[in-house]
């Protein structure tokens, strides 16, 4: 069985399971065990009204020991310690600037830049032609307020390094917050940045040694 639980929603039939993960639609959020996994990982498009009536007990997972991964734009409180976000005011590149701030292995080793931008051109592009014929803020174009204490920021956007990646200790496990669409979305062949996905996948489900290989 996975140790990862992914969130997504829309309906996904009978469980979808592979090596890595279970795939359940948000609201079979009540009829899942969620002692049988080690962590979560939340996608952006997920209903926030559904989960903040929940939210004692997604709580009450991650400070057992949970890890948790949340995606998108916080809306509505549905784990304890959530941040709030701020639309943000950018008229270029500079205002949409991905800089790393902090450490996570989720991100370690991992340039910023090969996160910035998106193209629909097929192929594998240099940064110099994607400055060109990409599009910034897909990765994020608003930012993290009232972080908890603890908080450690991750990533910072525009000017003023605000911060839309972080992570906080929640009892004896872990949210983690992207403020953007699914941070799986993210692999960039040739950079950085490839293998985004199992690299996201190796630290939830805690395998070191793969972590380790993909840096």
């Amino acid at each position: 069985m996975p140790s990862i639980l992914q969130f997504v929603q829309h309906p996904v039939g009978e469980t979808k399971s592979d090596e890595l993960f279970d795939l359940r639609d948000i609201y079979d959020f009540d009829s899942v065990n969620l002692d049988g996994y080690t962590a979560i990982n939340i996608s952006a498009s997920c209903d926030q009204r559904f989960l903040a009536a929940r939210s004692e007990r997604l709580s009450g997972w991650v400070s057992s020991g949970g890890k948790l991964l949340v995606n998108g734009h916080p809306m509505l409180s549905f784990v304890e310690g959530l941040p709030k976000h701020r639309k943000l005011e950018f008229h270029s590149t500079r205002d949409l600037w991905l800089t790393a701030l902090g450490s996570h292995p989720i991100w370690d080793g991992v340039d910023r830049k090969d996160l910035l931008f998106n193209t629909g051109v097929p192929g594998q592009h240099s940064f110099a032609k994607l400055t060109e014929i990409g599009v910034a803020g897909f990765y994020a174009h608003a930012y993290l307020v009232d972080l908890p204490e603890s908080a450690t920021e991750i990533t910072g956007i525009g000017q003023g390094n605000l911060p839309v990646d972080i992570s906080y200790p929640l009892g004896a496990g872990e949210v983690i917050v992207h403020l953007g669409n699914d941070l799986t979305a993210f692999d960039r062949p040739g950079t950085s940045a490839q293998s985004m996905t199992e690299r996201i996948f190796a630290y939830l489900a805690g395998n070191h040694h793969l972590q380790e290989s993909l840096r």
